[in-house]
């Protein structure tokens, strides 16, 4: 089957549904599938990345999370060549972005299928740490405009892929009309299934959150857990700041509350995430709102034991199997005595449940991910082809075109006159 996959994001930025868009398209690669990602580059042009997979990258600007494509006729012109000869079966977006409009305009017009799998829920997008990130973003976000852009995106999609059934729901109560597939977030799980379970009879307890540093994961409620627990435990912090004055913030708590043991990382390579959840007791997430997290998976899949506040990730994979799921108004003390029952148990019973964990996430191997899908674009190529031809709207293409163009060239003024200085 011939792929094409897109991102705004470039890879290790984005959080979990940029890292997945990569993901997925190394394993369909893997898989011998002919695939090619759309996604972020220095310069617009073609890179073989492994057998099967190569790189569409779109010249971008921007540094760190900031990706704006620069869509010049150009640029446009050279994506539509490539798949007008690639010839692809199905696209498949992660995003709503420029790149993921213009690729689905693309499919339209040549009555190919446009598949959307969503990271965010579709009710709640601006409370995905957009608006911590920028506050005028946030409000851009909520404006009548860019709700009518989102509504048309998502109504030009032949297919949305949930992560689970919470996401389906909200895809419901969207308003989100074609067809709706379940399909999970994939993991390499062999990576993970080295992972040595660790010794609780080691002096220092090793807890350990990873993701972004912001108001949304809530580790300011972690730092409210570690005055309640001994000396010898240790809270690592993996991550980086959506915003700086959050990290500030956090700082201040721990000098006041004297806290110690506290570890901020700073961001690791995704390549050594495991070493990390191998040195690690318990993965612990206080926050307050996840689709389907991909470290939690990670975590279980290492055989890590997860104590978290209740969200779509840990209501879907946490229980007394594989750790503690605890309601969101669960105080800090609570939550720092149910770490403590499990630093409690006797090293046999902690490995049961260590296995327990790794059992929790065995489906999510990409191998099993990439048959899942596989089956929904055959069924979407297949419904495809007894439908009406349909052409895309050229207005809504022609605004993102103009919209985009205008957006990166005020982010470059903006830098270039130090007003902004990502």
């Amino acid at each position: 089957m011939r792929v094409v996959f897109s991102t705004f994001f470039r890879e290790s930025k984005g959080g979990g549904g940029s890292r997945v868009s990569y993901d997925i398209a190394r394993a369909f690669a893997r898989q011998g599938h002919e695939t090619v990602l759309v996604c972020p580059g220095e310069k617009t042009g073609i890179k073989k990345v492994a057998p099967n997979f190569r790189y569409l990258e779109i010249k971008s600007l921007g540094e760190g999370e900031v990706s704006l494509p620069y869509l010049t006729i150009n640029n446009l012109k050279f994506l539509f060549n490539f798949l007008e000869e690639f010839r692809p079966q199905v696209i498949h977006g992660h995003d709503f972005g420029p790149t993921a409009l213009v690729t689905q305009f693309w499919a339209i017009n040549h009555h190919l299928p446009f598949i959307y799998t969503g990271h965010v829920l579709p009710t709640k997008f601006s409370e995905f740490s957009i608006s911590e990130f920028s506050e005028s973003l946030g409000h851009f976000y909520n404006t009548n405009l860019m709700k009518k852009y989102l509504f048309n995106f998502f109504k030009d999609c032949d297919a949305w892929i949930a992560l689970n059934k919470d996401a389906q729901d909200d895809v419901i109560k969207y308003g989100f009309q074609n067809k709706i597939f379940i399909i999970p977030n994939g993991c390499d799980l062999q990576v993970y299934y080295y992972c040595r379970t660790s010794q609780l009879s080691e002096r220092q307890k090793q807890l350990t959150f990873i993701g972004y540093l912001s108001q949304r994961k809530n580790q300011k409620y972690l730092l409210k857990v570690m005055e309640y627990l001994p000396e010898n435990f240790t809270l690592n912090l993996i991550g980086t700041p959506v915003n700086p004055k959050y990290f500030e913030d956090l700082n201040k708590y721990i000098e006041k509350k004297h806290l110690k043991n506290i570890n901020f990382m700073g961001e690791i390579p995704y390549e050594q995430i495991p070493q990390i959840l191998e040195k690690t007791h318990v993965l612990v997430s206080a926050s307050k709102m996840e689709v389907q997290s991909l470290v939690i998976i990670e975590a279980l899949a290492s055989g890590t034991p997860v104590v978290g506040l209740s969200n779509g990730t840990i209501d879907e994979l946490i229980d007394k199997s594989t750790g503690y799921r605890l309601k969101k108004n669960t105080p800090p003390k609570i939550f720092s005595e149910h770490i403590q029952e499990i630093f409690s148990l006797p090293q046999k019973e902690y490995e049961v449940l260590c296995q327990k964990a790794r059992e929790k996430v065995s489906h999510m191997d990409w191998s099993d991910i990439v048959k899942k899908t596989e089956i929904v674009y055959q069924k979407i190529i297949e419904s495809k082809k007894k439908e009406d031809q349909r052409k895309k709207n050229i207005f809504s293409f022609i605004f993102t075109i103009i919209g985009t163009s205008f957006i990166v060239f005020l982010y470059w003024l903006l830098k270039k006159i130090k007003i902004i200085n990502y």
